[in-house]
């Protein structure tokens, strides 16, 4: 069945794990009056493959074809296994854009690019039209546009448009996400599920949009957060998700009122989020109400234990309650049940070599499992941090190539810390935590059988025969879907 919009997508990690952005789109446009088809794990398709694909969905009623730049990287930078210290380089790989010239010749349809990285597209003929921020409600204008044949006035670079969604108001508070059939979902598969959106923090390193929202700005209703969860229940079996917000916690009331939600389902959920720790300090009462909603792991964002560095970028609390918290969390508030991850960040204002290097070795002996990146500082990026605007206020000079230093380290410096820190977690006899352990639940292990497993005895080579297994899964789903929808 042709389609109005087909989106490409690939994988955000080097496990099994969609990211929601391309799904969110479709969906709203689904619910807006366009066909829609997100075409996923691109990075495991040939060009030969999805051009058959493409040909099957594209039809005189194709508006246009979406690429998401989210998770196209620079090959020589993307490493898996240790991908948190990749740089965030995006390059079209080869076979995609010559897939994309080939559709662009032979059928009248507009490319877009969006995503995470879209900033980086420039003065590039291959897309009319590129798109920055959140895009649900743009996307939706800019199909009705090229439907009705409405010429609306954006501004260009070369031959190519670029729109800021940002001007676009979306309503995120009714979201009605729904997953289609169609997205091709397997039994079970841990999903991601956005609660609210934004940040109610503006952290001088974090260039994301709608940071220092107010506390209780875009947040969904808890009850179509529930009809969501039942939905996922009774179509694909799901009870495990990725809660993609940026803060869970950003306020007890929002929790309150997740907690009635969830707790009042006929079935149970385990999930994994981005936490802060200082506001679960404050507010202990959360401790419990996070446990009993099913938090199957926790992320903090701890950045640095020096308390020059987490002043710097508006993280004061102390680095020994810090220390002393996590242990208390982990062995008596949550027993050992709910495996942690902190991340921090390397070359933040004041942090030298030592001082970074103190830092890894507490973590290798406590309850926690530990990622590392080097600070980014992206002057060319659409939406920016503190950092990447006054860089200079901060005790960084930039080089021709727009790496940083200062006088205590540089990029390179805290790239290899981070790869070879990362690397070593590989290793250890700490068990998968936050978003490895619930992307590994994809390949038919549980919970309880992965927090009694150390990482470096989960068989890299078994996983990888489990994950060729799951894309020839999602390959028969999509190729079964494109029969059916050739019969309909």
């Amino acid at each position: 069945m042709q389609k109005n919009f087909i989106l490409l997508t690939n994988t955000a990690s080097p496990i099994w794990q969609r990211s929601i952005g391309a799904y969110q789109v479709a969906s709203h446009c689904r619910q807006n009056g366009f066909t829609c088809q997100v075409i996923d794990f691109t990075d495991y398709f040939t060009e030969d493959e999805l051009y058959i694909i493409l040909n099957k969905f594209i039809g005189p009623e194709t508006l246009a074809i979406g690429v998401s730049t989210s998770f196209f990287f620079n090959s020589n930078t993307k490493k898996k296994f240790i991908s948190a210290s990749r740089t965030f380089d995006t390059v079209i790989p080869d076979y995609i854009r010559s897939l994309l010239e080939r559709i662009k010749r032979e059928h009248k349809i507009k490319i877009i690019a969006g995503g995470a990285n879209s900033y980086q597209i420039k003065n590039d003929d291959l897309f009319d039209t590129v798109m920055h921020g959140y895009s649900e409600q743009t996307v939706v204008n800019y199909l009705n546009s090229l439907r009705t044949g409405r010429k609306n006035i954006y501004p260009k670079v070369g031959n190519t448009e670029y729109i800021d969604g940002a001007k676009d108001h979306f309503d995120i508070e009714s979201l009605e996400h729904r997953w289609e059939h169609s997205d091709c979902i397997l039994d079970g598969e841990t999903l991601p599920i956005e609660i609210s959106r934004g940040c109610i923090f503006k952290c001088k390193f974090c260039s994301y949009p709608l940071n220092g929202k107010k506390k209780f700005d875009y947040l969904r209703d808890p009850e179509r957060i529930k009809q969501e969860l039942i939905y996922n229940y009774e179509n694909f079996k799901t009870t495990n998700y990725f809660f993609t917000d940026d803060t869970f916690n950003d306020s007890t009331f929002k929790l309150e009122q997740l907690h009635k939600v969830i707790t009042e389902l006929p079935f149970k959920i385990k999930f994994v989020t981005y936490l802060r720790l200082d506001l679960l300090y404050a507010h202990p009462e959360q401790i419990s109400m996070l446990y009993e909603m099913g938090l199957g792991s926790a992320f903090f964002g701890i950045e640095s234990f020096n308390p020059e560095s987490s002043k710097a970028i508006g993280k004061g609390m102390d680095p020994n309650k810090i220390k002393s918290f996590l242990y208390e969390l982990h062995d008596v508030h949550w027993k050992g049940e709910i495996p942690i991850t902190c991340s921090f960040i390397i070359g933040l204002p004041g942090e030298t070599v030592e001082k970074v290097l103190e830092s890894h070795e507490w973590c290798k002996s406590a309850p926690i499992n530990d990622l590392w990146f080097p600070l980014f500082i992206k002057t060319q990026s659409h939406y920016k941090s503190e950092f990447d605007t006054n860089y200079l206020e901060y005790g960084y000079k930039l080089d021709e190539n727009g790496l940083w230093s200062n006088d205590n380290m540089d990029f390179n410096t805290a790239l290899e810390l981070s790869e070879k820190f990362n690397s070593e977690g590989l290793y250890t006899d700490k068990n998968p935590s936050t978003w490895y352990l619930f992307g590994l639940l994809n390949y038919g292990l549980s919970i309880d059988e992965l927090k009694d497993t150390p990482v470096h005895k989960i068989s890299k080579f078994s996983m990888a025969r489990k994950h060729t297994r799951l894309i020839a899964q999602y390959k028969k789903l999509l190729n079964d879907r494109l029969s059916v929808s050739l019969t309909e």
